[in-house]
């Protein structure tokens, strides 16, 4: 991410696209949050980037800081006055009850609120967008949360929050890159002819050439242009056309429907779209090119469009390309499949989770097991009663590693759908590991839940696990798999003081024992440099002065634990 924000001060148009679409789509989502329109937020999401667009190469590093983009937001927000009514956005009543109760609240609660549940801003991010002081921000979160005081808060936010994610995205980047106020030029003729004092015959004829002349060379000119326009659109076409095919080949493969695109500046949150969105932005880049020189590069699109179509395949389509190329030597490449990997199965776990919610009654029924409850094998045992576009569905993910859950316990409603890779999905795991460098192994594990047993560990082993996460942690940075390696990170230390609950660290006078006293401490041995070596010295030091009390650790709740292990990191930097 640091790579991609130089490249966008020193004025990369192409790699302000890029770290645009990583941006926008919270902004826009804060505004609708905040309380305006889907539409609403899609115009503010707009016009915040386009400042920036307008001023790309001038841009200083703190313009495009998070910061700077919710302060920009929350200005134009400021700035609107909604004639829009809000309107049910989603299909739970409970969902829309709790937005228009949240946007009730007064504003300077209402973006603490907002950015701390919604966004996962630490109470220190805050305090840097808001200019208010630790104190006051949370007193502002608390009071926003004694405003909606109501039966099971935090998980129906949960699942606003699920729901919100699932909204389309309503900014049309056009309006961003392209202006609709094209420049046109007219040919003038810039011929001057000297008026001849008399006629001669041979000056006349020599007149009457030059016009022949003048004229075939107007006729060749005119029929090059008529030929480089017919073969752009030719171009298009076949290109257009291909990614079509391509695109609706993969979203077979993966069980998704295929549908009619009506309108080609609004894009959804299904799989393909951010790709679609690339393709959009080379074809118009493309025109403007032809405008503006009368021809177009063609081996240079043809470079992009091939990139273009790489990036359409599927995970599993990956893993059988990489069987084939081996990675293993290249540990820069194999960063990149994993990113890759990432960001094309969190597209797809949305996919099917929007699929989930539309067949969400359906599916629990299907598979309800024999005891009451939900599970994968159940509803596959019945999936001939599912209706067929839903039975590709479940054969898709199924071949990608991916699976239904079921929660029956969910408030006001008849249960809820998750969607969740397969755990334990060894043959993967294990293809991954062989054809993929051996420095991004840790990568591998985390993503194949290969660790999921580690509460089983002992307590050394866990001590190790942690050291080889913070190092993959650096390692990590600016990548898609940065945060999932620091969840673990955090995972794993929680574990390590006892807080998960799966260790029995504590003696019979209720103080920590002694062998894993010594872990901590070799823990904390590990440098000035280590964020956990850092939490670790001052978790022993308030240890030491209670006696190794047990009630010493319950301020070490796993979100407090997090926000001072990423405060650690972002000083190391």
């Amino acid at each position: 991410m640091e790579n991609l924000k130089d490249k966008v001060i020193l004025g990369d148009s192409e790699a302000f696209k890029e770290w645009m679409n990583i941006k926008i789509r919270p902004i826009e989502l804060f505004a609708v949050q905040y309380g305006v329109s889907q539409k609403e937020a899609g115009y503010v999401a707009e016009s915040v980037f386009k400042d920036l667009y307008r001023n790309l190469g001038e841009l200083t590093t703190d313009q495009i800081q998070e910061k700077y983009l919710f302060e920009s937001a929350i200005q134009k927000l400021n700035e609107i006055q909604s004639d829009e009514q809000q309107v049910g956005l989603f299909p739970f009543e409970e969902d829309n009850k709790l937005h228009r109760r949240i946007i009730g609240i007064p504003s300077e609660l209402r973006i603490p609120f907002i950015l701390s549940n919604f966004h996962g801003k630490s109470t220190v991010e805050i305090v840097d967008f808001v200019g208010k002081t630790d104190e006051q921000v949370e007193l502002a979160i608390n009071e926003a949360f004694n405003y909606l005081s109501e039966p099971n808060l935090e998980k129906k936010i949960e699942f606003l929050n699920l729901s919100y994610q699932r909204l389309p995205a309503m900014h049309n980047e056009m309006n961003i890159f392209y202006s609709n106020n094209i420049e046109s030029t007219s040919l003038e003729n810039k011929m001057t002819e000297d008026k001849p004092k008399r006629k001669r015959p041979m000056l006349l004829w020599g007149i009457g050439v030059s016009i022949l002349a003048m004229m075939l060379l107007v006729m060749t000119v005119t029929k090059s242009e008529a030929y480089q326009q017919s073969s752009l659109e030719k171009f298009i076409e076949k290109s257009t056309n291909a990614f079509s095919e391509e695109l609706d080949r993969n979203k077979k493969l993966a069980g998704l429907p295929t549908y009619e695109v009506i309108r080609r500046d609004v894009y959804s949150e299904e799989y393909g779209e951010n790709t679609r969105r690339k393709f959009d932005w080379l074809i118009a880049d493309l025109k403007d090119q032809f405008d503006s020189t009368g021809k177009f590069d063609k081996r240079h699109v043809e470079i992009e469009f091939d990139i273009l179509m790489q990036e359409l395949l599927i995970p599993s389509e990956m893993v059988k390309n990489l069987s084939e190329n081996p990675l293993f030597n290249d540990h820069e490449k194999s960063e990149e499949f994993i990113d890759e990997y990432i960001v094309k199965m969190s597209s797809l776990l949305r996919s099917y989770m929007h699929i989930g919610t539309q067949y969400e009654m359906s599916i629990l029924e299907s598979g309800r097991n024999d005891e009451g409850g939900f599970d994968w094998d159940t509803l596959n045992a019945n999936i001939s009663d599912l209706p067929e576009e839903l039975q590709q569905t479940l054969n898709g993910m199924e071949a990608l590693g991916i699976v239904f859950k079921g929660d029956s316990s969910a408030p006001a409603r008849a249960g809820y759908i998750y969607v969740y890779p397969a755990i334990g999905n060894s043959n993967l795991s294990k293809t991954l590991q062989e054809n993929l460098h051996p420095d991004v192994g840790i990568y591998i594990s985390i993503l194949m839940a290969d660790m999921v047993d580690i509460h089983e560990w002992t307590v050394e082993e866990q001590a190790d696990l942690l050291l080889q996460l913070e190092k993959g942690l650096f390692q990590a940075e600016g990548h898609e798999f940065h945060s999932m390696v620091f969840n673990s990170y955090t995972s794993v230390m929680y574990m390590i003081i006892g807080m998960g609950g799966y260790l029995d660290i504590y003696d019979t006078t209720d103080s920590v024992k002694e062998e894993y006293r010594e872990v901590w401490k070799s823990i904390a041995a590990h440098g000035d440099d280590s964020p956990s070596a850092q939490l670790m010295k001052e978790i022993i030091e308030e240890m030491e002065n209670s006696g190794w009390a047990a009630s010493t650790l319950n301020k070490y709740q796993y979100f407090t634990l997090e926000n001072e292990l990423r405060k650690r990191l972002q000083e190391d930097k």
